[in-house]
């Protein structure tokens, strides 16, 4: 639903943030891509959530602006609770993350971009020299499935034979002894 940006109510002295920031950045991406996330307002046009993004909306000439309503009753705690959980609860991409987004937008850029005769000639040359893949039928697939391989044979001790006394150093040296005594 849009709302007329001169109807939305800011009480400043309520907010939260006071400071917000550079808003160029942010405006820049409005202007890109348009606004993705509405401002938050209650039934009563008051602002609840997004003043950053209202300032910037307004900043761009923008006459009215996608919002959000909730409905609050007048709850003062629910307002703040909204303001806090809007700017607390959220997480900035890691730096791996912002890393990744730029690997994926070279990529979509490559698969876009379009190739020349060489490129594409290039390409299908290759194609006869590197191996491809091979896709194994379902019945190959299925007597190719790694067995255990069988354990060794192994003797299992008989569970009613006395058990073995362990040799000591020196047992056959006492075992000579013996026989040369008997």
């Amino acid at each position: 639903m849009k709302v007329a940006i001169s109807e939305i109510v800011v009480e400043e002295a309520v907010r939260i943030r006071k400071d917000i920031g550079d808003l160029e950045v942010l405006q820049a991406s409005i202007e890109k891509v348009g606004l993705i996330n509405p401002v938050l307002i209650d039934e009563n046009n008051n602002l609840i959530a997004g003043f950053r993004r209202l300032t910037a909306c307004k900043n761009l000439g923008w006459p009215e602006i996608e919002v959000t309503v909730v409905t609050l009753n007048g709850d003062q705690i629910k307002m703040l609770d909204v303001e806090i959980a809007e700017n607390f609860f959220r997480k900035d991409f890691t730096p791996d993350e912002i890393l990744a987004t730029e690997k994926r937008r070279q990529e979509i850029l490559e698969q876009q971009r379009k190739k020349g005769f060489f490129e594409k000639f290039w390409a299908w040359l290759k194609s006869f020299f590197l191996p491809q893949p091979q896709v194994a039928p379902e019945k190959e697939k299925i007597d190719t499935v790694e067995k255990p391989e069988p354990e060794e044979d192994k003797i299992e001790p008989d569970p009613t034979a006395p058990p073995e006394e362990p040799e000591s150093e020196g047992s056959e040296e006492v075992d000579q002894k013996d026989r040369e005594q008997k």
